[in-house]
């Protein structure tokens, strides 16, 4: 009993040290809003980009476990950059309220900021997105040849439509007539194709329309365009939606295409929010595949 009071201790001893190195500052760009988290007076810091997921917000901030992880991976010598891209409880002019059509350029401006920062690594950078964000940042190595690594928590193997929160099903049924499109993103002004809300309407659960092979074949992330090393945890007891059946999707693409890059898969007997559980497999594969030094 005493060694384990002896243990607590020292953990939240070291905890406090870490997080007493960190600093933080806001991203000092009219154009985008984030946090980076970061060790002063060190350079060439390689960045990790943290995304959230359908909760919108900063992730960091809203989690405290997230930032116990961002607090160990600055003492490492890594420099955290946790953006948000939409918050629904923003006044911010700069982002939606909704995951609605929300330009990838975002993250390209993001990319750019840190190009433009004395003490970050240049023309590198590692994205680590859970759920919806773990779609977003599969898209964005799609897209992007600076990313260099990805997780991928509980990820997608394909494209969704937009999402709010405060859509009530009379709203659901509304743009099912006027706008049965409406992607979570675009690309150069353009909604990227995505299984439309027309397409999942009827399914009980909605995310059941991905049994619909040939329906939403066209709309897989494709991922194998990517020249990242890809790291994929999954929940088995996922009830948000089976990101274990679509992690082994994503593996089944990278396999088929014979990727060039280090890719894996994990799962774990949790439910959707599996970080803690994850963390230490993610923590790893960062170091091994995007190290600090």
């Amino acid at each position: 009993m005493r060694l384990s009071k002896a243990v607590i201790l020292v953990s939240t001893l070291l905890c406090s040290f870490c997080a007493s190195a960190v600093s933080q500052r806001p991203i000092d760009d009219s154009a985008i809003v984030g946090e980076l988290y970061y060790t002063e007076g060190r350079m060439n810091q390689p960045v990790i980009m943290i995304l959230g997921g359908s909760g919108g917000g900063d992730f960091v901030e809203k989690y405290a476990v997230v930032r116990v992880s961002v607090n160990e991976l600055v003492s490492k010598g890594y420099a955290i950059l946790s953006l948000t891209y939409f918050d629904q409880e923003s006044q911010s002019s700069r982002i939606p309220t909704s995951l609605k059509r929300v330009p990838l350029e975002y993250f390209e401006q993001a990319f750019n900021w840190v190009q433009t920062q004395p003490e970050l690594k240049k023309n590198s950078i590692a994205v680590y997105g859970t759920s919806r964000g773990g779609e977003l940042a599969l898209i964005l190595a799609s897209k992007f040849a600076i990313i260099d690594l990805v997780v991928a928590g509980v990820p997608s193997a394909y494209v969704w439509s937009s999402y709010d929160r405060y859509r009530t099903r009379k709203d659901i049924l509304k743009l099912i007539k006027t706008d049965p499109c409406q992607s979570a993103w675009t690309w150069k002004g353009k909604d990227i194709a995505n299984i439309c809300l027309k397409y999942s309407v009827n399914y009980k659960p909605w995310y059941n329309v991905i049994d619909n092979k040939e329906l939403v074949e066209g709309f897989l992330i494709p991922v194998e365009k990517s020249s990242a090393a890809i790291l994929l945890t999954s929940a088995r007891y996922d009830t948000v939606w089976p990101s274990y059946e679509m992690s082994k999707q994503i593996m089944s693409k990278l396999d088929s295409s014979n990727y060039a890059y280090p890719y894996k898969h994990i799962s774990y007997r949790s439910d959707h929010f599996i970080h803690t559980r994850s963390w230490p497999d993610v923590s790893e594969f960062i170091e091994l595949h995007y190290p600090a030094h």
